[in-house]
């Protein structure tokens, strides 16, 4: 089993209001492993640059049993799964420092092209290589498409691409997304609860200055289920979807 595995601390700049780990930090830490494994690999940023494209994260799903707090220290696995049609898959777990595991997910990425921003199929070798990858699944499943949010019951949260949430690739960065939607619930929401699963599917580039509209809807399946569209507010084009079960915080 390809694993590679990395200690991290929960800095307090890793926290959001409740002092827990926050999501967007979550999402971070994964696209951090995820590139530091992949250029071990020999599948990094420079290597896929040395050929004109790059890794982009299409869809991921994150379960939740527990948040760490501030100055605990989580370790981090994840390893490959090969692919499945364009989609690169990637699994990852994370553990507190007594050895449980407290999160669970996994992602599908795909390659592409830096200059014509066109998905490309992955290499050859790359596919060649599921046989060498585990067939072991960090929470079941890969990471499913979102249905369409409802028509009914929609709200409405403007905003504005900025500096900060531009990555090296000149897009909009994965956990940003996250940040922006976690951002839009109130304060007591907040406080009282944590995300149970995270799904995303990210579905086009947000860019500096462009201004967003952040559309949820209570989801009709689940008590505390929320589904979000961050679309582009000059064509009404969507750029990601994302879905959030939550649950009540145990004090």
């Amino acid at each position: 089993m390809i694993v590679f595995e990395r200690k991290y601390p929960i800095n307090i700049f890793n926290t959001d209001l409740t002092g827990r780990l926050s999501s967007g930090s979550l999402f971070s830490f994964c696209e951090d492993i995820a590139g530091r494994h992949a250029s071990v690999l020999g599948w990094g940023r420079d290597s896929l640059m040395s050929g004109g494209n790059f890794w982009a994260l299409s869809r991921m799903m994150v379960k939740i049993d527990r948040l760490p707090a501030a100055l605990e220290e989580i370790t981090l696995r994840t390893w490959p799964r090969g692919t499945d049609s364009i989609y690169a898959l990637r699994d990852f777990e994370m553990f507190d420092e007594g050895g449980k595991v407290v999160a669970a997910a996994t992602s599908s990425w795909i390659i592409v092209d830096y200059n014509t921003r066109k998905v490309q199929r992955p290499d050859k070798t790359l596919s060649l290589l599921n046989i060498e990858f585990p067939g072991e699944k960090a929470v079941g499943t890969n990471a499913g498409k979102i249905h369409l949010l409802p028509s009914d019951g929609q709200t409405v949260t403007p905003m504005q691409v900025k500096t900060e949430d531009i990555d090296v690739n000149l897009h909009v960065n994965n956990a940003r997304y996250i940040t922006w939607v976690i951002n839009s619930y109130p304060t007591e929401h907040l406080i009282s609860h944590i995300p149970a699963m995270i799904e995303v599917n990210y579905i086009s580039e947000g860019h500096i200055d462009e201004a967003v509209n952040i559309i949820t809807v209570k989801s009709s399946d689940l008590p505390a289920s929320f589904i979000h569209s961050v679309t582009r507010q000059s064509d009404n084009s969507e750029m990601c979807r994302i879905r959030i079960n939550w649950k009540e915080e145990q004090v």
